[in-house]
C-alpha cells in the first residue's frame, strides 16, 4: 500500500490474535540433572501429607527458621531451628538445632568453580555421620554424586544429557564402595512437546517400567497420568492420575487418585500476607480418612 504503514496484520489474523499467540509461547527449561526428569509429573502425583501437622516459620533478619512437626493426637512434637549464614559469595552454612541439644550444620559451596556445586549435609562432631553431594554441569551434560562420608558407604551417581531443548535422557546407579559393583540402576527419558511432557523410566534393575504424561490444559489447570508395570515375581500394573487447578480466588486445589483406591485432596490458600495453609485429606477405599495440615509463615 503506497504511502501507508507496512505494519498491518496479515489477512485472516488480527493484531490481537498475534498477541494471544505470543502469550501462549512457553519458556523451555533444559533438563540438566537426572532428578529433574519427570519432576513436574512427580510433584503433581505426590501423595499428600496426612497424619501430621507441620508449621514452618521464617522471618527476615537474624531470627532463625523454625519447623514444628506435630503427629496425630499431638502425642509428640518435634521442633527444629535453623539459621543460614553467608560466608562469602556462593558459600553458606546452615546451622541446625533442636531443644534436645542436637546440633548439626549443612555447608554449601556453589559456583566457586564454574558449573560445580558441593554440599555437606548433617555435619556434627562425628564427621562420619555427614553426607556429601556434588553436582557438575557443562554444556548439555549434568552429573551428580552423593554418598555418606562413612567409610564403606555406597555412592549414588547420575548423569543426564540434554539432546536438545525438548529431549533429555539420563541414568542413575548405586555403586558399592566395597566391591565396586552396581547394586541398583535406573534409566529415564523425557520429551517436551509444547504444553505436554512425556516421560518414561526403567528402575529396580529393569524390574519396573513407568510411562507418564502431564500437560498444561490451560493457564490454571494441569493434569498428569503415570502407569507403572512391575515385572517381578508376578506382573502387576498400577496407575495414578492427578489434576491441579488454580481457582479465581488464587487458591490451588489438587486431587490425586491411585488404583489402590485412595484419593488424595490438597487445598492451598493464603490466609493473609505471608501466611499460607495447605489442608490435606486422604479418602481410603474402605471409607476411612486421614487429614493433615501444613502452615507456612513468612514475614
Amino acid at each position: 500500500r503506497k504511502g501507508g504503514s507496512t505494519d498491518a496484520p496479515p489477512r485472516g489474523r488480527t493484531t490481537g490474535e498475534r498477541k494471544k499467540e505470543r502469550k501462549r509461547e512457553r519458556i523451555v527449561v533444559v533438563i540438566m540433572f537426572f532428578d529433574d526428569i519427570a519432576k513436574s509429573l512427580s510433584e503433581l502425583l505426590k501423595p499428600v501429607d496426612v497424619g501430621t501437622t507441620t508449621i514452618d516459620a521464617a522471618a527476615k533478619g537474624a531470627a532463625p527458621k523454625l519447623h514444628v512437626d506435630v503427629n496425630t493426637g499431638a502425642s509428640a512434637i518435634a521442633i527444629d531451628a535453623s539459621k543460614t549464614i553467608e560466608i562469602t559469595d556462593g558459600v553458606s552454612i546452615e546451622a541446625c538445632g533442636t531443644p534436645a541439644g542436637d546440633l548439626s550444620a549443612n555447608v554449601e559451596a556453589n559456583g566457586l568453580v564454574s558449573g560445580f556445586d558441593l554440599k555437606l549435609t548433617g555435619v556434627t562432631a562425628d564427621a562420619s555421620s555427614a553426607s556429601v553431594g556434588a553436582k557438575f554441569s557443562m554444556d548439555s551434560l549434568g552429573v551428580t554424586a552423593d554418598g555418606a562420608l562413612k567409610a564403606g558407604s555406597d555412592v549414588t551417581a547420575t548423569a543426564c544429557y540434554a539432546v536438545d531443548d525438548n529431549l533429555s535422557v539420563g541414568a542413575s546407579a548405586v555403586v558399592s564402595s566395597a566391591s565396586g559393583g552396581v547394586s541398583a540402576w535406573s534409566i529415564a527419558a523425557q520429551r517436551v512437546d509444547g504444553p505436554t511432557t512425556l516421560s518414561t523410566s526403567v528402575t529396580d534393575g529393569g524390574n519396573t517400567l513407568a510411562v507418564g504424561v502431564n500437560s498444561e490444559l490451560d493457564a490454571n489447570t494441569s493434569a498428569g497420568l503415570r502407569a507403572t508395570l512391575n515385572m517381578g515375581d508376578r506382573n502387576t500394573l498400577g496407575f495414578a492420575l492427578a489434576v491441579s487447578k488454580k481457582l479465581s480466588s488464587g487458591d490451588v486445589a489438587r486431587v490425586v487418585y491411585a488404583n489402590s483406591g485412595d484419593t488424595d485432596i490438597a487445598y492451598n490458600t493464603t490466609l493473609c500476607k505471608g501466611a499460607d495453609v495447605t489442608a490435606c485429606l486422604r479418602l481410603a477405599k474402605n471409607n476411612s480418612y486421614k487429614t493433615g495440615f501444613q502452615v507456612s509463615l513468612n514475614n
